[in-house]
């Protein structure tokens, strides 16, 4: 066997005959030399293929040329990544949570070193025994998170103690902060609905409203087109008014505290930058042609970028460090008038009631939620759904890897001004001059 050697003759005449793509089958035309056969099927546009993102679920088979197309309308290529950042925050909150026999189902429990508990049980676990984890009396400590604000939401409370309508709210800690139709801001105990602080400081409705986050000092803004700065603990009510910035020279919508940075947005068309010690003003953004109704900052302290709606029916996006417009996220034909961001993602609510959805990174319209019958005018995202607030008196919450709506609430009985999320709680402001706090409890 040793001896035998291959016909060079016939092999150069073997090599020279013209065969058939071997993806004829697959619609491949081509006919080439037989030595030329392997290198033509490495790169045949007709050869078998699966998309990319099969790994996320997507159940495409086709040839090579066929999947180019179909990847540009992939479902799972405009949520992937939507997905990725779905799938970080699963890993995150598996580590938290202890083996259990469905998600959703959780409890506040903390066990302390010296064998004292803490437990906020859900109905159908009525003690540690049935849990399965280590005993309060072991000594170890651990943490489960609430459902909040995953399964339902209820009302617990209601303050209904304005002689007007709200118009905003903000949260900060165990602090509810309300501001009013008749330019007054008040600050409320969120357990036991007591008025802590009631000041007057406005000549018109505060549509603004922002807390630092130690919680003693908080800035409100709206239509008399000035900033007031509160410190808000200070017993004396005349020096509760630390300032007052009349430096915008219209109404005042937005504002929002990130990193020793105020931003607030104005119907002058700008958004300004001050400095929440010294209180200077940094720098003035222009761009939008219309007035500037809201704003908000990426939750990722490194990107250091904040997003704008406008009267002009454009979302935009920011960098802070430069003040530059880095993205018009949308050109549309309805006004915006809130924006909000989480886990990679842009809405944005217009005056027609439809909510838009955008990639941030790719910057383009991922799809729209749609529910509400008047104009929404408060979104706020938090652990994975979005929650709206409109004119239409109700409140949703949507799940965005859906498109769809899994809960309204309805206990208010007029427009609803003003929306808060924190980490346990929902809090709105209504027109019918309460403010309501929900909660999974």
């Amino acid at each position: 066997m040793l001896d035998l050697h291959p016909n060079l003759a016939l092999s150069g005449l073997i090599s020279e005959l013209l065969v058939y793509c071997t993806n004829k089958a697959y619609g491949c035309p081509q006919i080439v030399r037989q030595d030329a056969l392997h290198g033509h099927v490495l790169y045949c546009s007709y050869a078998p293929s699966v998309c990319p993102n099969k790994n996320l679920g997507c159940p495409y088979k086709g040839t090579m040329r066929d999947a180019k197309e179909h990847l540009h309308n992939c479902v799972y290529e405009r949520f992937k990544g939507y997905i990725d950042f779905t799938n970080k925050r699963f890993e995150k909150l598996e580590s938290l949570l202890a083996v259990r026999g469905s998600f959703g189902k959780g409890v506040v429990y903390t066990t302390e070193a010296d064998g004292s508990d803490s437990t906020s049980k859900s109905n159908n676990e009525p003690d540690g025994s049935q849990r399965g984890d280590s005993s309060p009396s072991s000594g170890t400590r651990r943490t489960v998170v609430s459902t909040f604000p995953h399964d339902e939401i209820t009302c617990h409370r209601t303050i209904a103690i304005h002689p007007c309508g709200v118009t905003s709210v903000a949260v900060n800690q165990d602090r509810v902060f309300a501001g009013a139709h008749d330019g007054s801001t008040k600050v409320f105990d969120i357990n036991t609905g007591e008025l802590l602080k009631d000041s007057k400081g406005h000549t018109m409705s505060v549509w603004g409203l922002a807390v630092v986050p130690s919680g003693d000092r908080y800035f409100s803004a709206g239509s008399d087109g000035t900033i007031k700065v509160w410190d808000w603990l200070k017993e004396d009510e005349e020096s509760c008014l630390v300032k007052s910035i009349p430096d915008h020279n219209a109404k005042v919508y937005g504002l929002v505290v990130d990193q020793g940075r105020l931003y607030s947005a104005s119907s002058d068309k700008t958004v300004k930058v001050w400095d929440i010690e010294t209180l200077e003003c940094l720098a003035t953004f222009q761009g939008h042609t219309g007035g500037v109704n809201s704003l908000a900052a990426l939750p990722d302290a490194s990107s250091r970028q904040l997003v704008t709606g406008s009267s002009d029916k454009t979302i935009k996006l920011w960098d802070v460090t430069t003040g530059t417009c880095l993205k018009t996220v949308r050109r549309g034909t309805s006004e915006v008038l809130d924006v909000a961001v989480g886990d990679g993602m842009i809405f944005g609510s217009t005056y027609d009631a439809v909510i838009h959805v955008y990639d941030l990174n790719e910057t383009r319209e991922l799809g729209t939620l749609s529910g509400h019958n008047w104009e929404v005018w408060q979104l706020e995202y938090g652990q994975g759904h979005l929650f709206s607030a409109s004119f239409d008196h109700t409140i949703k919450r949507w799940d965005p890897r859906r498109f769809q709506c899994d809960l309204t609430l309805k206990g208010h009985k007029s427009f609803v001004h003003g929306m808060a999320l924190a980490d346990n709680y929902l809090v709105t402001g209504c027109a019918d001059r309460t403010i309501k706090v929900g909660s999974a409890e």
